[in-house]
């Protein structure tokens, strides 16, 4: 008798015996003649008369192909289940595309290097419109240095021209020093001057 090997996941159960069953309704023309007409209905199939079907299926190289083609079908669909948040895709690349993205991957699966290079423009993103926030708040921040840098450079200016008049009065200025002095400092020159007495 032929041993019939079934993936190691595959287990006879209610879920696995009706995807075999809708699996090889439409094949039944095909199974009738793989198996001789051997009396193998699937509606009441069993895992005893499941393994027959395949100990029967491995007598042909027609009925191996079947077999092989319904385990990977399976383990497809098992696949398809379990990838829980993913869908496969299917789309051409250029040979030359195809290259660069295994350079890319190195040893990672292609996948994984795929969907990491799709959120990593999701993350740059991101990260530019919280950069152009924080130069907005530096251009913010630089407007108002600036403003503080010009009230402090007044100050600094009124000091020094408050400064300059006081050393003008103490000097005993001549009147055409006076003269020669611009018009706000003259003025400053003669309320200080006004203070004083």
């Amino acid at each position: 008798m032929v041993t019939v090997e079934t993936p190691a996941s595959f287990q006879w159960n209610d879920t696995n015996s009706h995807w075999v069953k809708n699996y090889l309704m439409p094949k039944s023309d095909l199974l009738v003649t793989l198996t001789n007409g051997v009396d193998l209905s699937l509606n009441q199939i069993t895992e005893d008369k499941f393994t027959q079907l395949c100990q029967l299926l491995e007598t042909t190289a027609e009925g191996r192909e079947l077999r092989n083609k319904m385990f990977k079908a399976w383990r497809s669909k098992k696949s398809r289940d379990s990838d829980n948040g993913k869908k496969l895709y299917t789309f051409n690349l250029s040979i030359k595309a195809g290259e660069q993205l295994k350079k890319v991957a190195k040893q990672a699966p292609l996948n994984q290097t795929l969907e990491a290079l799709i959120f990593a423009g999701k993350i740059n993103s991101g990260n530019d419109q919280k950069l152009q926030q924080q130069l907005t708040q530096c251009k913010l921040e630089n407007e108002r240095l600036q403003q503080q840098l010009t009230n402090a450079l007044q100050k600094t200016q009124t000091i020094n021209d408050d400064a300059e008049i006081e050393s003008l009065i103490k000097s005993d200025l001549q009147v055409t020093e006076l003269a020669k002095l611009e018009k706000s400092k003259l003025i400053k020159q003669i309320l200080m001057l006004k203070r004083k007495n």
